[in-house]
């Protein structure tokens, strides 16, 4: 038995490698690996408690099973429960952990280790079209599995982002990706990282670089959304509360509202009249709706649309975003178990409306729960569930359960793309840029107008609004201009390559300013261009350098 008296390979006399000592434990754990990076002075608790950094859901594993702290130079292992083992032997205490051990812990195995920070070899920061890119495709990797990936939204004050950007590319794991998404913003994701994890790093960071002013917004997949477009959004709303808050980190994430902030007081299409027309007749009756649509279309906000126009519009119109149920606690909170349903989330919609946002990521665990919970026939409210799955096809394979789909979709309604309803972009569009920036008039040049209409939305009206945001931003008090909007890099075509490779050339001088400080002397070094191109360049795409002294 191994005890903290008995700590194994002290290192004397060994030579300290220069540059920095990272450390890391990996874990295996029913078939699935991870990495964790160890924080200096950072107790990272294994255990079976939902917010674990290392969590390990298992009979006889306690809440907070051990610890492990890094203090820059070893690695300390302190044992809370039962049947800790390294290197096959018990370990009891306090314990000093060598590179290499391996600790398990019921059914999971960590092997720790200390290693010498890589030298940079030319790592950047990315524009923010390449982030997007990467924030899908980092999603796309992690599918539908528990392990959590982070997103954080910071913005600093005039003239730290730079700095902030550069502190992270030389701090960060490799793994984690770091944007440039205006002046003075930055954006991280963080892959296969618990929240607490992603908080601590950032923390650090700020505290290391005396960025004390700097506000940050997070937001977590697959909780705030497993979709680029949601999670990004779940970010800026968290950076958004952060700033009006004074808190430093913030995180809002999309559970709790069913509404997108789409202005439909005045109908621009047919088909969005006709759309009108069925929420209100389906919202006269009591019977349970189905929106279809593609992602991001608006189906959360119609819901609530429906629970507006209902009987039921003075009760809480409660929404549980179903993507981000995927494990035991997280279905038990939201539509209880086996001992009953009186704390779940669903029966808070007494008296009003349940919306359960995209249902058709559902597991069968989860299917079944929620069945359950119909069938005791106590339920007092209304129910409208949104989804961008073709869930008769996937009751046809056994992946959706046939019984809950019928009880779902008494009424389907399906809502249409946002480039089938092209006359309701502008609208929406100048909608999302004044709520955005109320105190500040909003002013489209035709050019950003043509772009809108022609370019197809893939986002639908998540993209819309997201990317007003940013054209809002970065034309900073002035005209939003066509650069400021996102291009289709799919479209054919001279005039779409033309618009492509603007919104290339575009976002390379922001990120090129934000890395240099506005100094557009070494802006224009950076990017192989007279300082006279450069300011040439600016005025085409309506980039003014910030005010002095401006605040974040």
């Amino acid at each position: 038995m191994l005890n903290s008296s008995q700590s194994k390979g002290d290192g004397n006399g060994t030579r300290r490698p220069t540059g920095e000592l990272r450390a890391f434990v990996a874990t295996m754990l029913g078939g699935h690996g991870w990495v964790v990076d160890l924080l200096p002075n950072y107790e990272l608790v294994i255990g079976s408690d939902p917010e674990a950094d290392i969590r390990i859901d298992s009979r006889g594993v306690a809440a907070k099973h051990a610890t492990l702290l890094w203090n820059g130079e070893q690695i300390l292992l302190h044992e809370v429960g039962e049947e800790v083992l390294v290197n096959d032997e018990r370990a009891t205490g306090t314990l000093r952990i060598t590179p290499g051990d391996e600790i398990d812990i019921g059914p999971a195995t960590l092997v720790v280790n200390i290693t010498v920070a890589p030298i940079n070899k030319g790592r950047r920061s990315l524009t923010h079209q390449e982030f997007a890119e990467r924030v899908g495709e980092e999603l796309s990797r992690a599918g539908r599995s528990s392990r959590t990936t982070c997103l954080m939204m910071l913005k600093s004050k005039s003239g730290d982002g730079a700095r902030l950007a550069d502190a992270a590319l030389s701090t960060f794991r490799a793994g984690d990706i770091v944007g440039t998404y205006a002046h003075d913003e930055i954006e991280f994701l963080m892959p296969d990282t618990p929240p607490k994890v992603a908080r601590a790093v950032v923390e650090r960071l700020l505290e290391t670089t005396g960025a004390d002013s700097a506000h940050v917004g997070l937001a977590v997949a697959p909780g705030d959304g497993d979709d680029a477009d949601v999670l990004m959004r779940a970010a800026r709303d968290a950076l958004a509360t952060s700033i009006r808050t004074g808190e430093r980190i913030s995180r809002t994430g999309v559970a709790g509202t069913a509404s997108e902030g789409i202005d439909t007081s005045d109908a621009h299409t047919e088909t969005t009249r006709a759309l009108l027309r069925d929420l209100t007749d389906a919202a006269q009756h009591d019977e349970a709706v189905l929106l279809v649509g593609e992602p991001n279309t608006g189906k959360r906000h119609y819901a609530a649309l429906v629970h507006a126009k209902s009987s039921r519009a003075s009760g809480p119109c409660v929404l549980i975003s179903c993507a981000g149920l995927v494990d035991h606690e997280s279905l038990t909170r939201a539509f209880g178990d086996d001992k009953g349903v009186e704390n779940c989330v669903a029966e808070t919609a007494r008296g009003g409306t349940l919306v359960l946002d995209d249902v058709g990521d559902l597991p069968l665990q989860g299917q079944r729960r929620l069945l359950k919970l119909f069938a005791q026939g106590s339920e007092d409210y209304r129910v409208v569930a949104t989804t961008h799955r073709d869930l008769p096809s996937l009751c046809q394979v056994g992946a959706f359960m046939r019984e809950l789909y019928e009880k779902l979709a008494a009424r389907t309604i399906h809502v249409a793309a946002l480039r089938m309803r092209a006359e309701s972009i502008v609208p929406m569009a100048k909608n999302f840029a004044e709520q955005y920036k109320p105190d500040r008039p909003i002013k489209l040049s035709a050019g950003a107008i043509e772009k809108m209409r022609m370019y197809t939305w893939p986002g639908n009206v998540l993209e819309l609004r997201n990317a007003m945001e940013r054209a809002v931003t970065l034309a900073d008090g002035g005209e939003i201009l066509a650069e400021h909007l996102p291009g289709d890099a799919t479209d054919t075509g001279e005039g779409r390559l033309r618009e492509h490779v603007g919104s290339v050339e575009r976002d390379a001088i922001i990120k090129a300013l934000a890395d240099n400080n506005y100094n557009q002397t070494h802006a224009a070094k950076l990017l192989g261009i007279s300082r006279r191109a450069l300011i040439y360049k600016m005025e085409k795409y309506g980039l003014k350098p910030p005010p002095a002294g401006g605040k974040p």
